[in-house]
């Protein structure tokens, strides 16, 4: 399949791959080559380093090229760059080192004290940068990715012997974008199939690759990848790349396409059907401290651990008033605007920026909705 277009290497990262047929006289060609290198450059080939695959060989024509080449057999899955990879379809158990790797972080992290926006932080750089790792190149089964989901939720919220175990957001709200209400980790699934979707565009946009050439001319044959009927014989990667098309539409993806590049995030909006927030602004202000933002995001969805919402979740508690004043039950509304103490601070500040600031917390989520795109309104916010 890759003769018309003349290939018979592929160069990774400190990697080589040679193809040839599997005859003597082609394997007698490849070593010869290596070793007239060797003796010109005067390098010396480290054979434990080289394996050597086969495909559709039968068991006698192997053993005759493996005494040729004096080189051990590779076997399948095959790693490169931490990725297992095989000719045929990907199994629960090649995935194995991605949930191995997740909880060795987790481990690690267990005896720190984070606060929720140092979690949120490590969940985002960290956690789903493995994941997202993989996702780039493969649909992964179900099972890993609810796993994957599973295990940033208890991090984030606490389970069994940590923190906290009240999960007052749920992981659906968690992973929306910042403007529709959620903390942006994109959910496991459906991120997935807009990453993968970053293929089709650059198919249906005959991006420079060899990749792309590649399909076009095994596959594709000069027709149009909207209106390609798949063939039985096709192999299991290009198959999954085809079913993208019964999840988006061909509008859909060219419009995640902007100046030569693929938004994932763009295309991940189109699994999303509800209206965007009008907070984002403030509360994801770049101007604020990350634990101040988290914070907020709590307040505006009225998702803080006061004493009523603690009663709410059929705790036992002795006392509900106010640890400040003492004087009225704790909750969002009197914590940040009718406790004395919080009177003061408000009062305050509305002298030092000149500005007057809501003393109800209606009135306070109406004003931040409302608040202004400039850098006067970006330092309120902040403070």
């Amino acid at each position: 399949m890759c003769k018309s277009l003349k290939i018979i290497n592929l160069c990774f990262a400190n990697d080589l791959v040679i193809f040839c047929k599997a005859n003597s006289g082609s394997v007698q060609i490849v070593k010869q080559v290596f070793e007239d290198f060797c003796n010109s450059t005067g390098l010396k080939a480290n054979l434990s380093k080289y394996q050597v695959f086969f495909g559709g060989v039968s068991a006698t024509v192997k053993v005759q090229l493996l005494q040729i080449l004096q080189l051990e057999e590779g076997t399948f899955p095959l790693k490169y760059l931490g990725i297992p990879m095989r000719p045929t379809k990907w199994k629960v158990a090649d995935c194995g080192e991605i949930l191995k790797k997740i909880k060795l972080k987790l481990h690690t992290w267990a005896s720190r004290h984070l606060s929720y926006a140092g979690q949120t932080q490590l969940i985002t750089s960290v956690l789903l940068g493995l994941r997202n790792y993989w996702m780039n190149i493969f649909l992964l089964p179900q099972s890993i990715v609810k796993e994957v989901d599973k295990l940033c939720l208890w991090f984030l919220w606490g389970n069994n012997g940590t923190r906290s175990n009240f999960h007052l957001t749920s992981w659906s709200t968690v992973c929306l974008p910042n403007f529709f209400g959620g903390l942006g980790f994109g959910e496991g699934a459906k991120w997935n199939k807009a990453m993968l979707a970053k293929y089709v565009w650059a198919i249906s946009h005959q991006q420079e690759t060899l990749w792309v050439k590649w399909i076009n001319t095994v596959y594709l044959k000069g027709q149009s990848f909207w209106q390609y009927q798949l063939k039985a014989d096709s192999s299991w990667y290009w198959r999954k790349i085809c079913h993208i098309r019964e999840i988006f539409t061909q509008k859909e993806v060219d419009e995640a396409g902007s100046q030569g590049r693929f938004k994932i995030g763009l295309l991940y909006t189109r699994f999303i059907h509800q209206d965007p927030v009008k907070y984002h602004r403030f509360v994801w202000n770049r101007m604020s401290v990350s634990k101040h933002r988290f914070i907020t995001w709590q307040a505006v969805n009225d998702k803080l651990l006061t004493w009523n919402h603690l009663h709410g979740l059929l705790m036992h508690l002795d006392c509900f008033l106010c640890p400040v004043c003492e004087q009225a039950e704790e909750n969002h509304e009197h914590l940040c605007f009718d406790c004395f103490f919080s009177q003061q601070v408000v009062h305050q500040i509305q002298d030092w920026i000149g500005c007057n600031l809501p003393l109800k917390f209606s009135g306070w989520t109406r004003w931040i909705e409302d608040m202004r795109r400039d850098v006067k309104a970006a330092i309120v916010a902040a403070i």
